[in-house]
């Protein structure tokens, strides 16, 4: 009678010598909230990346790539792989951030972890930028609510302002600055010398907008030209943010733009 052994697999190959992560994020990665993890293949072989996660001290879960496919990388080869990023958490000093990626080879199938390098202090900063949208957060709610055209190449840009009707606290607004789209009647800032304090009524304010350029191009392909930055000052330091937009403001700021540069017919 034949005797039982038990079972035993064999290890997973080791990761290929010479692969390495970074951590990138191009200019059309900010709106949607996401960054690049950078795979360089410097290893000899070719593999084949099925998933990917970034994991650091400032994400409320690992960030992982929504591969729609697997990517396959030639020896000497690097590939992007978009990574939404989850909740952030404001930390202002955390670990170094790390990738894990499931891959294939010739020798089979492994997982990978390894530090992910961040040479730009991306991490960092867009940790830093949910301190300020926290401390912003704290005293109002602030953003583009409305759009309207008025002619002569203009449109008024509202902004609804909602206190919070518990805690303390005020918040300086100081001025709205341009995009590499659109900017403002009076210059490169709309200046709105408003302070809010948490408890306050409800308020908005408006700003008059025109585009900065007019070539189609630059309206079609847009990705931050809808975007303003919000400069605001809280506990006597100047804080930048995002103006957040719903969906609806950033179409109609496009069609405004597209209108307004006679690329269509004004509504």
């Amino acid at each position: 009678m034949g005797v039982a052994l038990a079972g035993c697999s064999a290890a997973p190959p080791p990761a290929p010598e010479g692969l390495s992560v970074s951590v990138i994020q191009e200019r059309g990665d900010i709106a949607p909230g996401r960054v690049q993890l950078r795979v360089d293949n410097g290893s000899a072989q070719a593999l084949t990346v099925t998933g990917a996660t970034l994991t650091w001290a400032a994400l409320s879960a690992p960030a992982a790539w929504a591969a729609g496919r697997a990517e396959t990388i030639g020896p000497g080869r690097v590939v992007d792989l978009p990574v939404p990023l989850p909740d952030l958490r404001c930390t202002p000093d955390g670990d170094t951030a790390s990738a894990t990626l499931e891959i294939e080879t010739a020798g089979g199938a492994t997982i990978a972890e390894i530090a992910a390098d961040d040479p730009l202090g991306i991490l960092p900063r867009v940790s830093a930028a949910q301190c300020d949208r926290e401390a912003v957060a704290a005293v109002a709610e602030i953003e583009a609510s409305t759009v309207s055209p008025r002619g002569g190449g203009a449109a008024d840009l509202t902004l609804s302002i909602t206190p919070t009707l518990a805690g303390a606290g005020r918040v300086d607004l100081v001025a709205v600055r341009g995009t590499p789209l659109l900017h403002f009647v009076q210059g490169e800032e709309a200046p709105l010398g408003t302070t809010i304090s948490a408890g306050d009524a409800p308020s908005t304010i408006t700003v008059a907008v025109t585009p900065r350029r007019c070539d189609p191009h630059a309206i079609a392909e847009d990705k931050v030209g809808t975007l303003f930055d919000l400069v605001t000052r809280v506990d006597g330091r100047e804080v930048f943010v995002s103006l957040p937009r719903p969906k609806p403001v950033a179409d109609a700021l496009l069609a405004f733009t597209a209108a307004a540069c006679g690329l269509t017919p004004s509504p």
